[in-house]
């Protein structure tokens, strides 16, 4: 075996070649970083959690994986100082999965590195050394350890945000730190490795698996004096350093007990008579004790999903290849991190119904470890027969020697890894993904500029939108979303709302939730509408006059173009023309007009396709009929239309008609002038 790994190594050869291989992972991994949401996604599940609890600092789902979601917290907040002008907070949030992976394929490079390191002399190598080093270890070592960077669940896991591969960084500490005591055992060493299991039992505690063969590993060795059990147990100081550096990652779980207890509506679902009941339940993770062993026999023990998804995911040649390269290890070794899979195959046969997929994360590394074994123990074996067949004096693992096999096992390894490329891109890349639509909704309503602050009766998608873009992004602070036709703030809001508004999706769940009697709603743009309580009765600054009259009572004031928000993210598809019109009524109207917006270029209309670009409804959207106006109030009424590119309407026209038996008649008309806006900005 080589000397003892080293986390910085002194080779500069090493450091260049391993810092060149987590830069490019880290170029990848940016490329396709998560950067929007799905609408399934905001209604739950295990990404949005996490990424609620990292931004909140709430108790992730159970047991709530304190000290991953504090750093996180951490994380969160310093990353908005001083990357939010690169990245959104979706973004920033899967980096900090990012910066995990890239920590655990850091420790699998130098575990691998040391697998395929020939036996070479201290000396400083030569010119010729190096290049027979660079094909039969570090490029071996490289290629391996991208191809476990390119495996789909890996890669999906490091590029949006949730805390696998975090436990996959934590088992390769282990194992890293495991296999440098087994080269010299030192203390401190032992007591690394005694903090690193107690913050397992803080993050993913399933990565525990890996401990009872850890146990075995370190105690079943044999010292000057015995096994390293004895030598223990005879130093007492040291057992209760290690017992007690174990214990102190789990006072994290006091933060779990705390915010529970100052947000009662973060527990979930379920009545609990007192915090303590509620954080005695939460940590036994009640959910997954459910999904373990469902319907568990002998006819289902092999399926498609499990466990001949895992050779799908790895290869087979990487699956079955590390299973027997394990063995190519010292028998330790081998033991160690095999009975670590067994532990980990029985699990997950018992977890089949559950998330076996992700729980396993952690143990696909040690694959990835066994084929590096077995493919140098091939390595050596073919120096050996061709020193054997030439009679040349030199040792079997010669540089020499070893370069002709180093060059087939890195052409097998480029194509392993040119595979996992091209069939994972497509389903890893989550930058900039077609359905990431989950937060338009909320995008929309923001674009029709809200007071704040306010609260927003809103359609289901709408309010997850909503929420997630003021609680997460940071926008418009006080905003506070609820369900359609709900107007009553929740209990955490103490202070009077003075705005009040609703959509449009909204008023269609909950026709009646308005009371005529109390407000006077107002179109505030495509999506809002306004429920002031005080009647409007004076035209705004950024209008232009006018004053006319269609029928005995109806008047039309003013009008102004909406410019489109500046923030707003161009995939979201609203229209691209916006024209709103103010009205008043001097006398109760007694029947219900409906208004024609048609915009126009030298006094024709503009077409999209065949079909006239006009768009017809009852003011404010339709929920706000004429007949139901107070005289002297105003009316702001909004129309929305995209127009074709480039075209620019110089004026708009204007048609009030009412329906009658068998048609419709009009009221009156007229056209506008929109060069002579005094005005147009909102």
């Amino acid at each position: 075996m080589p000397n003892a790994l080293t986390i910085f190594p002194t080779d500069p050869l090493t450091r260049r070649v391993g810092l060149a291989l987590l830069l490019t992972m880290a170029l990848l991994y940016l490329f396709t970083l998560d950067n929007g949401l799905r609408p399934d996604e905001l209604t739950g599940g295990d990404l949005i959690t996490h990424q609620y609890a990292q931004v909140e600092a709430r108790p992730s789902n159970a047991p709530g994986y304190p000290l991953y979601t504090i750093g996180g917290w951490i994380w969160f907040r310093l990353g908005r100082g001083l990357l939010s002008s690169w990245v959104n907070p979706i973004q920033l949030l899967s980096l900090y999965s990012t910066l995990w992976a890239l920590a655990g394929l850091a420790l699998l490079y130098l575990i691998l590195l040391t697998i395929f390191q020939p036996h070479r002399p201290a000396a400083t190598p030569n010119l010729l050394d190096d290049l027979d080093a660079l094909v039969d270890s570090w490029l071996p070592a490289v290629l391996l350890t991208a191809f476990h960077g390119t495996t789909f669940f890996f890669w999906y896991y490091s590029v949006t945000t949730e805390q696998y591969t975090s436990a996959v960084f934590q088992t390769l500490l282990i194992i890293w730190l495991a296999f440098t005591w087994d080269e010299e055992p030192r203390d401190l060493l032992l007591l690394t490795m005694a903090f690193v299991t107690g913050t397992m039992l803080a993050n993913m505690v399933t990565t525990l698996f890996i401990v009872p063969p850890l146990l075995w590993f370190v105690f079943s060795r044999r010292g000057p004096t015995g096994p390293y059990l004895f030598t223990y147990l005879k130093r007492p100081t040291l057992v209760l350093q290690a017992v007690g550096l174990t214990g102190l990652p789990l006072l994290s779980y006091a933060y779990i007990y705390i915010r529970g207890a100052q947000h009662p509506e973060w527990r979930g679902q379920g009545d609990w008579p007192t915090t303590w009941a509620w954080f005695v339940d939460f940590l036994t993770i009640q959910q997954g004790r459910d999904e373990l062993a469902p319907g568990l026999n002998w006819q289902v023990l092999f399926t498609d999903e499990f466990p001949w998804l895992m050779g799908w995911e790895l290869t087979w040649p990487v699956f079955l290849g590390g299973l027997l390269g394990l063995f190519c290890l010292s028998w330790r070794r081998a033991i160690f991190l095999s009975s670590t899979l067994l532990i980990y195959f029985i699990f997950c046969w018992s977890y089949r119904f559950g998330n076996w997929f992700q729980v396993i994360m952690p143990a696909y590394p040690i694959f990835t470890i066994g084929f590096g074994a077995g493919l140098a123990w091939l390595m050596d074996r073919f120096a050996t027969r061709q020193a054997d067949r030439r009679s040349r004096p030199e040792t079997p693992t010669s540089p020499l020697f070893r370069r002709p096999a180093g060059l087939l096992i890195s052409l097998l390894l480029v194509g392993l890894l040119a595979f996992r490329l091209v069939t994972n891109l497509p389903r890893a890349n989550q930058h900039d993904r077609p359905g990431d639509t989950g937060l338009d909704p909320g995008w929309a309503i923001l674009a029709d500029r809200p007071s704040v602050p306010t609260l927003v009766s809103a359609g289901f998608e709408e309010r997850l939108a909503l929420e997630y873009l003021t609680r997460v992004w940071g926008l418009a602070p006080g905003l506070i979303p609820t369900a359609a036709g709900d107007f009553i703030p929740p209990p955490s809001v103490i202070d009077p709302v003075p705005g009040l508004y609703l959509t449009r999706q909204s008023a269609a769940a909950a026709p009646g939730a308005i009371r005529f009697a109390d407000v006077y709603p107002q179109a505030a743009g495509e999506q809002l509408i306004e429920l002031p309580v005080i009647p409007p009765t004076r035209l705004p600054a950024t209008a232009t006059a006018l004053e006319l009259v269609f029928g005995d009572s109806l008047r039309l004031i003013g009008w102004e173009q909406i410019e489109p928000s500046p923030t707003l993210p161009a995939s979201v598809p609203l229209a691209n023309w916006r024209l709103a019109l103010y009205w008043r009524a001097d006398a109760p109207l007694l029947l219900d007009y409906t208004i024609s917006v048609r915009p126009l270029i030298a006094g024709q209309t503009i077409f999209e396709g065949d079909a006239p670009l006009i768009q017809d409804h009852q003011p404010v959207w339709g929920v706000y009929p004429t007949s139901r106006w107070t005289p002297g109030a105003i009316v702001r009424d909004v129309y929305a239309l995209d127009l074709p590119p480039q075209a620019q309407p110089d004026a708009v026209q204007i048609v009030v008609y009412h329906a009658v038996d068998g048609g419709f008649e009009n009221v009156g008309e007229t056209v506008i002038d929109l060069r002579s806006a005094g005005n147009n900005q909102q």
